[in-house]
């Protein structure tokens, strides 16, 4: 995996493609899952330098890595879809990353509704109607997974599950791959963060 920083070198992040995975959804998951929490354990320690960080969820849920020595630990952030996996971790703060296949298949009408349409959303940017005529001129949704992918980067960042009440001070997005979407949200004083 080749390491790769965001907002002036506070977050660190990384990606890979798996081959041979199993066929069966489930268990597809559990092995990309499990892959993806040593290879951010890999990433940072690589650019930590420390030995013996373990992935573990703090009370609250959260994905965080132990440190060995007993000093805290380091929020992190680890997301899979179809064949790939990211990973993200920072020294301070909270972070969230995100990758979504851009699936043609799927009810894209529905999830825009949800995710942008009136009365979700405390400020909603557009109507509804304005919304379903830009996914009809994109047919590979571009848009809307770039949005899809940044509001679940905010709500593994901050736990808050709608991104129009608090926006992180940085979000970006990822753009790796032709058929995935991605972003990545930091945030310095993140939502239950440990220092």
């Amino acid at each position: 995996m080749q390491i790769k920083t965001a907002f002036n070198g506070n977050v660190f992040w990384a990606w890979q493609r798996l081959e041979n995975l199993p066929r069966d959804r489930v268990l597809r998951r559990k092995v990309t899952s499990q892959r993806a929490r040593v290879a951010v354990c890999d990433l940072a320690a690589n650019v930590t330098g420390e030995t013996g960080l373990s992935y573990h969820r703090n009370d609250n849920g959260k994905p965080v890595l132990q440190r060995a020595s007993g000093a805290g630990s380091y929020g992190v952030s680890i997301t899979h879809s179809g064949d790939i996996f990211a990973v993200a971790f920072c020294r301070t703060g909270q972070v969230g990353i995100d990758v979504e296949y851009r699936d043609p298949g799927r009810n894209i009408s529905r999830l825009e509704k949800w995710l942008f349409g009136t009365g979700r959303r405390v400020d909603p940017n557009q109507l509804d109607e304005n919304r379903m005529r830009q996914i009809e001129n994109d047919p590979r949704q571009f848009d809307f997974y770039q949005q899809w992918c940044v509001y679940e980067a905010i709500f593994k960042c901050t736990a808050i599950n709608d991104p129009a009440l608090r926006l992180p001070a940085d979000t970006c997005y990822l753009d790796e791959w032709d058929d995935f979407a991605g972003a990545l949200v930091w945030q310095c004083q993140g939502v239950g963060a440990e220092f």
